[in-house]
């Protein structure tokens, strides 16, 4: 009996150890967990420096929101809904917990911001192209070497990594890439030990169809290409080039418990209104006194000249998505951008109606009767 109890813990003491050392990040995902919404001051991160705490040229922004959007957020585990119109705080409500202090998670809208730095690298001349390679713009990643940023942007890349012809299997609905079903996956790998730990092996599928796959790898290569291009950490880079020009505070950006850069594809904490702030900045392409980018530029990232066709299917432009509202007796009408995360964290930008509404919450809410429902609900008076 002692000897089957000796062999019993040994092999189990085996087992630990051969995990160990096959998923040496283990200890911290236990620890860390998947990213949660609401920012509870744990795990490793890096700041993401910002201005001194603005105000906001408002007079006093509503909190009630029309009866049907308001049943729609509290189903949803809302927590945050703003809006600011002509760049100024129109509507602010918060669910039970919440307030203006409040950090909240980015989710996938980060990828958003990642694909606006490429194109400020574009015009500032770091890269010379959406169609130059990583054979010369990310040279440690020898088996992408024919990949093109246009590519990546559009999340057509066709890498080999986490899945094949869809993301986890889940054909339709591509935010299942950012949650870790697997702790022994290569996600999982890239998530605690970052793109280091990955790039080296990765490769493009043999015939590389040209059909999109949502991939967070694509956004930690493009992160990549930014730190080469610039010779600075990524945090860095969205402070002096977003951050600060939108006047936002301070920000919290998530990365791996190694010696790596940021999550390039994740987990942005800021609050609610400065959330909203870096939506007026993009819908208004930074200030008038200094644009963020030349204006083609900054219609083709936000996607503006999308024809309405394919809009109507939910186009995934450059890391943006753009949509239109046309929904019979509404009055607000006419083509929005979007930066999605998880669980419908959403910055919704429609320019020419100098609208902004960024809206964070526990579970999906509908995509167009929200920005109808925030509307109707800033036009009652």
């Amino acid at each position: 009996m002692r000897r089957l109890l000796v062999f019993t813990i040994a092999f189990m003491l085996a087992g630990v150890f051969g995990l160990h050392a096959f998923a040496p990040y283990l200890t911290t995902l236990v620890l860390e967990g998947s990213p949660t919404l609401i920012w509870r001051g744990a795990g490793h991160y890096a700041v993401v420096p910002g201005a001194p705490r603005p105000s906001w040229p408002q007079n006093s922004p509503i909190a009630e929101l029309e009866p049907d959007l308001n049943s729609r957020f509290i189903e949803s585990g809302g927590v945050a809904l703003l809006a600011a119109r002509d760049g100024k705080l129109v509507l602010e409500r918060y669910g039970t917990g919440t307030n203006p202090e409040t950090r909240l998670n980015s989710f996938s809208i980060a990828k958003s911001l990642v694909g606006a730095l490429i194109f400020k690298a574009l015009s500032e001349g770091k890269i010379e192209s959406l169609d130059q390679s990583l054979r010369e713009l990310l040279p440690t990643a020898p088996g992408l070497s024919d990949m093109t940023l246009r590519k990546i942007l559009t999340m057509r890349s066709a890498v080999h990594f986490d899945s094949r012809t869809t993301s986890f299997g889940a054909p339709g609905s591509y935010k299942d890439s950012d949650t870790l079903p697997n702790p022994f996956g290569p996600l999982a790998r890239l998530h605690f030990q970052g793109l280091d730990a990955v790039v080296h092996g990765l490769t493009l599928e043999p015939t590389p169809p040209d059909t999109f796959n949502y991939q967070n790898i694509n956004t930690a290569l493009l992160g990549a290409v930014l730190e080469r291009a610039y010779g600075k950490p990524l945090e860095t880079l969205l402070s002096e080039k977003i951050w600060l020009p939108a006047g936002a505070e301070g920000a919290i950006w998530r990365k791996p418990p190694v010696e790596s850069s940021v999550s390039a594809y994740c987990c942005i904490y800021a609050t609610a209104r400065d959330w909203l702030r870096i939506g007026v900045f993009f819908a208004a392409n930074g200030t008038m006194a200094k644009p963020f980018l030349p204006h083609t530029l900054w219609r083709e990232f936000l996607g503006l000249d999308v024809p309405l066709a394919m809009r109507l299917d939910d186009h995934y432009g450059y890391h943006t998505l753009q949509n239109v509202l046309d929904r019979d007796g509404e009055n607000l009408q006419g083509p929005f951008t979007y930066f999605i995360g998880q669980n419908g964290q959403i910055l919704y930008i429609m320019p020419e109606k100098h609208l902004v509404v960024y809206r964070a919450g526990q579970r999906y809410q509908l995509l167009h009767s929200t920005l109808y429902g925030a509307w109707n609900s800033i036009s009652r008076e």
